[in-house]
């Protein structure tokens, strides 16, 4: 990398590069090319079964789901285009896999954010105050609406930025800071209340 950028510009750099190196892959399977959609599915399976896992909490059903992504990611491969980021395309389409799951089984998802993710370091006297509140947690994203879930759950574990969640999500950038606010107000409540 060039030594004269910084180091959160050459940390955007990289961060583009994969990006940019995704669109490639994308563009290759549109041409028909087998081997690069391997690459895209061994690259992001984890992240879209975790997607599908934090809203159903069933591990055979999120790979059911995302296997479906990939499938449906294939279909549209000839309507890829590079104005939005590969993992705004491909979110976009997990998402309706997971809406189209919604509708046949009335399922509402359970959870948005795996409290693992969260990197603090605690005594084991803490760990049952800690599982409590993830508990609380928990329950508390069962009665949040799918759109404030989903908003929250693209916010938090895929690190999406706000406009890339409302172009995914299909609506404008003020509906999904209202959403995620809202999520986050009802969340904070709960473990106020309980905790």
């Amino acid at each position: 990398m060039n030594s004269n950028l910084s180091a959160s510009e050459q940390t955007m750099d990289s961060a583009q590069k994969i990006e940019d190196d995704n669109a490639i892959l994308m563009i290759a399977v549109s041409s028909g090319c087998e081997k690069s959609l391997r690459i895209l599915i061994d690259r992001w399976k984890n992240p879209i079964i975790n997607f599908f896992y934090r809203s159903v909490r069933d591990l055979h059903l999120a790979q059911d789901l995302s296997q479906q992504t990939f499938i449906n990611l294939y279909k549209a491969r000839q309507n890829y285009t590079t104005k939005a980021k590969f993992s705004t395309y491909l979110f976009f389409i997990a998402r309706n896999v997971l809406i189209n799951e919604y509708r046949h089984s009335a399922r509402r998802p359970s959870d948005a954010t795996d409290p693992s993710t969260l990197h603090a370091k605690v005594s084991d006297n803490d760990t049952l105050y800690i599982k409590e509140l993830e508990e609380i947690f928990d329950s508390c994203l069962e009665t949040l609406p799918e759109n404030q879930r989903t908003a929250i759950l693209l916010l938090t574990q895929q690190n999406l930025s706000y406009e890339e969640i409302a172009t995914l999500m299909q609506t404008n950038l003020s509906t999904i800071k209202t959403w995620i606010h809202r999520a986050r107000n009802t969340l904070k409540e709960a473990l106020k209340k309980n905790g």
